[in-house]
């Protein structure tokens, strides 16, 4: 077994570097695209994006619901997999109680994805979301 040891990985082309077995085949690659948001729930926080990568913007649809833009669209809508988190938040509190389902409920765009968040009783604004998104661009 070996180590490398560098400070930057470039990918020669102008897509994310990968990672291959001996035999060239792909085993793996870094992910393109994250985001930390707020869902501003009441008021506790503002609306918006923390953090990311790869997101050009985060668009709040109703309440609960989000569409999460690309700044590089995949290469179909069939080509990437998504996962997300959130917290809810109440009364300022640091996460006062983990919701039950964060889900995504469209993979219908290449550029985007509709999420929905909330309880299991009701969808509802949460102050802490992430999503990370990884297929092939």
């Amino acid at each position: 077994m070996s180590t490398l040891s560098v400070a930057t990985i470039k990918n020669t082309g102008s897509g994310p570097p990968t990672f291959q077995n001996s035999s060239g085949t792909v085993i793996g690659q870094l992910t393109q695209v994250w985001v930390n948001f707020a869902g501003g729930k009441s008021g506790l926080t503002a609306f918006g994006i923390r953090a990311s990568n790869g997101v050009s913007s985060v668009v709040d649809e109703d309440s609960g619901q989000y569409t999460i833009n690309f700044t590089t669209a995949f290469a179909s809508a069939g080509s990437y997999a998504c996962v997300s988190q959130s917290r809810e938040d109440n009364a300022g509190g640091n996460g006062d109680h983990n919701t039950y389902y964060p889900r995504v409920l469209s993979y219908t765009q290449a550029g985007s994805i509709r999420m929905r968040t909330g309880t299991t009783s009701a969808s509802s604004r949460n102050d802490q979301i992430w999503v990370v998104c990884i297929g092939t661009q």
